[in-house]
């Protein structure tokens, strides 16, 4: 008798807030203390999405507080809030 291949399912793991507040931390690539929309493009990229520059923008419509254009650690909570959200996965 041949050996049965197991099959396993692939799971997602969510991030964690914590997890998602040290990727962007860490797409502060200037290191002036918040994100520009390049940044906050690369970091959705990272996070694997397919619709980077969409996601930026809705970011910046929903944690932008004061309009100009960056993500500052202020507004950081409502930004991870939305990448929660989105449902972005581990793996």
């Amino acid at each position: 008798m041949g050996r049965k291949a197991m099959a396993f399912k692939r799971t997602s793991v969510p991030f964690t807030e914590q997890q998602l507040s040290n990727i962007f931390k860490s797409h502060d690539v200037d290191g002036d203390g918040k994100l520009s929309r390049d940044e906050l493009k690369n970091a959705f990229k990272y996070l694997g999405s397919r619709w980077d520059a969409y996601r930026t923008d809705q970011a910046l419509r929903q944690a932008d507080a004061n309009d100009d254009g960056y993500i500052t650690e202020d507004e950081l909570k409502k930004l991870v809030e939305y990448a929660l959200h989105c449902g972005y996965t581990v793996g």
